[in-house]
């Protein structure tokens, strides 16, 4: 037997003659515990899958945390308005799963509708398809970006023209109300993964006006009928309309020429 502690090698006995720790024998030709790495003890082998059973069961109880919080905010979003524990933080992944959701809706549209490998030079994968790591990572990457920018607006606007929440508190408001996109794009990504490719973009297209339009614009009424500062929330309201639109154009002038602006135009060719 060799000690796993020491690596000891001796013949028979409970314990290691060097070391002295109790020595463990295979059950069936599996050990009672997981082998050491290279280099680790039985103390430090026993450590790391603690760590790792730990790791898993705080995953487990956020995601559990998460889907409470779903529905719950799905049929009553106005509770966001109360504050609450962990708002942010849920609001935060919200918006971050819409943005993945929209990628990979995005992705199985070009791929479904089979695109000319032409129009893709440097983008397509091994089969002559489109390449999903640069699909998907540009356009999840352009929609966080203009979710960053409603994000921006709603806080610069509210802290002038309304109660002046924090940039936390805003984004829990925005993600709160934002769910109904995510439940949307969810739709949509079936209808595409089912090859029903026009109700599906209709439904992205929605999912999209919503989380970018119809959400925002309801968070910032809100926020600007919620102890105005001297100024109509009409004003305000308007105020805000102008600063994303002058955001947007600002981004839309920085990705001209690029990846998610080829996409685009590609899909306009199609449809």
């Amino acid at each position: 037997m060799t000690c796993t502690n020491c690596g000891n090698e001796h013949a028979n006995g409970r314990f290691c003659g060097s070391c002295g720790i109790r020595m463990t024998e295979p059950v069936d030709g599996f050990p009672d515990q997981l082998p050491p790495q290279h280099g680790q003890t039985a103390v430090e082998a026993t450590i790391v899958k603690s760590e790792s059973n730990v790791h898993l069961e705080n995953v487990s109880n956020l995601t559990k945390a998460y889907w409470s919080y779903f529905v719950k905010h799905v049929k009553h979003p106005s509770i966001s308005l109360t504050k609450q524990d962990d708002e942010f933080r849920n609001g935060f992944i919200s918006l971050f799963l819409y943005a993945i959701l929209f990628g990979l809706a995005f992705f199985s549209i070009l791929k479904g509708l089979t695109l000319e490998p032409a129009g893709f030079v440097g983008l397509t994968d091994g089969d002559g398809g489109p390449s999903f790591s640069s699909i998907f990572l540009n356009v999840a990457g352009f929609v966080a970006v203009c979710i960053a920018i409603v994000s921006f607006g709603l806080f610069i606007i509210g802290k002038n023209f309304g109660p002046a929440y924090p940039f936390k508190q805003t984004l829990a408001l925005y993600g709160a109300h934002s769910l109904p996109a995510i439940v949307i794009g969810l739709v949509a990504l079936f209808l595409l993964l089912m090859k029903s490719y026009w109700y599906g973009i209709f439904l992205l297209i929605v999912s999209f006006i919503y989380v970018l339009m119809l959400s925002p614009g309801y968070v910032i009424s809100v926020l600007l009928s919620k102890k105005p500062k001297g100024i109509d929330p009409l004003h305000g309201y308007a105020a805000y309309t102008v600063l994303v639109i002058i955001l947007f154009g600002l981004l839309l002038k920085l990705l001209d020429d690029t990846s998610v602006v080829t996409y685009l135009a590609e899909l306009k060719g199609l449809l």
